[in-house]
């Protein structure tokens, strides 16, 4: 077993990417979204994707070097164009943009397609939960994510929906159709299609602040109700608190496999 600290594995993932030809700029930004997936116990979603993605880059199917393009802009609605780039990056330009159109329109929404994976889902609601929205994703090939905001202070209701038959035919039906993909099953080996976020700006509906504290009362009566709940996210935040003081433990495998990247630990 093998334990890194966040800002260590941020600056392994970095330099492993950037040896990969990512630029800096890239590098930084999927390194960061790597890591806060093993942060939040998400390791199928974290560091060890590198492995995978850069053997995508020698494919050829992804291109390190690739910057999303926004288009499609029609009111709240927007398109990005991944350009066949890492969808960490793909998703975060529709989470800057949704976030901004939300503001101005109460209600926005992007699709994202022609990329890698977008990683761990619930993160780009979790951020637009941390800036004052609801926050809405579905996947192609993935669970429903949510989110929405606490108290100030506290960490944003963040959840993944496991979906039955007739909610996995529609989030794959949308999220390969809709955002351009084109088929709603992908071949084998191939990555899942689009994505598709959507943010609500909840001060468009009611003020923030009554918002965050009525969302901390109903919080406070899931967790005292007779038969308690966890509170969506709660676990998350959690893992990720203690992972930020004590480091992110791997199992000898997996760093082994890190370690054989160019760039990897073995070699900073």
């Amino acid at each position: 077993m093998t334990v890194v600290h966040a800002h260590d594995l941020v600056a392994i993932a970095t330099k492993v990417l950037l040896a990969a030809g990512t630029p800096r700029a890239g590098a930084d930004v999927v390194a960061a979204s790597l890591v806060e997936a093993d942060l939040a116990g998400h390791e199928e979603y974290g560091v060890r994707r590198l492995v995978p993605y850069l053997q995508q880059i020698s494919a050829g199917t992804i291109d390190p070097k690739a910057i999303p393009r926004l288009g499609g802009v029609r009111a709240a609605a927007a398109v990005v164009d991944g350009r066949r780039g890492f969808g960490e990056l793909a998703v975060r330009a529709a989470v800057e943009h949704v976030r901004r159109l939300a503001r101005q329109y109460g209600v926005a929404s992007a699709t994202v397609g022609n990329c890698g994976d977008v990683g761990w889902l619930s993160a780009p609601v979790r951020t637009l939960a941390a800036e004052g929205a609801v926050g809405v994703a579905l996947r192609h090939g993935r669970p429903l994510a949510w989110a929405a905001p606490r108290a100030a202070g506290r960490a944003p209701l963040v959840a993944e929906i496991p979906a039955d038959a007739g909610l996995a035919f529609m989030i794959e039906l949308v999220g390969a159709l809709l955002s351009g993909t084109g088929q709603a099953a992908p071949s084998e080996g191939e990555e899942a299609g689009g994505t598709v976020v959507v943010a609500i700006d909840v001060a468009a509906f009611r003020p923030l602040d009554e918002f965050r504290l009525q969302a901390e009362r109903f919080c406070a009566l899931l967790a005292a109700s007779a038969a308690p709940m966890a509170v969506p996210g709660e676990t998350e935040a959690a893992t990720r608190a203690a992972r930020v003081r004590d480091g992110i433990p791997f199992a000898d495998e997996v760093w082994s496999e890190l370690a054989a990247l160019p760039g990897g630990p073995a070699r900073i």
